[in-house]
């Protein structure tokens, strides 16, 4: 298993969101209080698995969001990690 951790940032904006969802910040407490917060935003220090955990609990959540601008919003916070996860894995 593949222990290696990436920095993956977020704007303050994208932070709230995931930790504002109940539903994600009590799945992805690890992920999410890995955070710190930097000149640009938050840095998150995952590993490759915890990754791809969040953007499965951040796309399920955007399936099931009642608000469009909630659902707007992780559907564009998954894109993201979702490029991030594809760079991650391209330059292993």
């Amino acid at each position: 298993m593949n222990t290696d951790r990436h920095t993956i940032e977020l704007s303050e904006y994208e932070y709230d969101v995931l930790k504002n969802n109940s539903m994600i910040s009590s799945a992805c407490t690890r992920q999410l209080n890995s955070a710190t917060t930097v000149e640009e935003g938050i840095d998150l220090s995952l590993t490759l698995a915890e990754l791809t955990d969040l953007i499965g609990f951040v796309a399920a959540e955007a399936n099931h969001a009642r608000r469009k601008s909630d659902r707007e919003d992780l559907n564009s916070i998954c894109d993201y990690l979702e490029e991030l996860e594809f760079d991650i894995k391209s330059n292993a």
